[in-house]
């Protein structure tokens, strides 16, 4: 797999959107929609306390790869009309594999601006990559992200019970997989 060696980050353009590569300079306009709380509702995470903490994750994810150099983290902020509307991401492995996650904030709702960014990575992955499969674990009680996984094409594959306990309540989450490649 030499295309994930010497991968390099790149933007992707869709016809409505622009994905440009995470950095922290994004920090400043990403930060406000973070503290919306809906954003949270499905993880574990809180909003982030500051900026400063925003911009910190934000320059450990530009290097594009984890602590120990075998996988790669992509991550995009997906713009339309030059704002900032959420954002998509893709932890890489050496198999072939890929899990993706996203995050749309909530004046882009409902404009298939989520579908539209998932798509784009998707296609990069399988075309630039070589990635065989995507998967995405997604909270049961969050039916719209079960609809953007399902309309993709991504395919249920197991219940994984107690996944995780958060805000005072037990989490169960679908992983769900989409084969991009035979």
């Amino acid at each position: 797999m030499g295309r994930f060696d010497d991968y390099e980050r790149v933007a992707l353009q869709t016809p409505n959107l622009v994905l440009e590569p995470l950095n922290p300079a994004h920090a400043d306009e990403v930060f406000p929609h973070l503290q919306d709380a809906a954003l949270y509702t499905y993880v574990p995470q809180n909003p982030p306390p500051d900026i400063e903490h925003v911009r910190a994750r934000y320059t450990r994810l530009e290097h594009g790869r984890s602590a120990n150099g075998r996988d790669l983290w992509l991550n995009w902020v997906i713009k339309t009309n030059a704002e900032a509307a959420g954002t998509v991401q893709a932890t890489v492995m050496p198999d072939g594999t890929a899990l993706i996650a996203y995050e749309r904030f909530a004046p882009f709702a409902h404009k298939g601006i989520a579908s539209e960014g998932v798509a784009a990575i998707l296609a990069h992955l399988k075309d630039r990559l070589e990635t065989k499969v995507a998967r995405a674990l997604v909270d049961t009680r969050n039916e719209p992200s079960i609809r953007l996984l399902e309309r993709l094409g991504f395919e249920r594959k197991r219940t994984i019970k107690d996944a995780d306990n958060f805000k005072g309540a037990t989490s169960d989450e679908y992983e769900y997989e989409l084969r991009l490649a035979p």
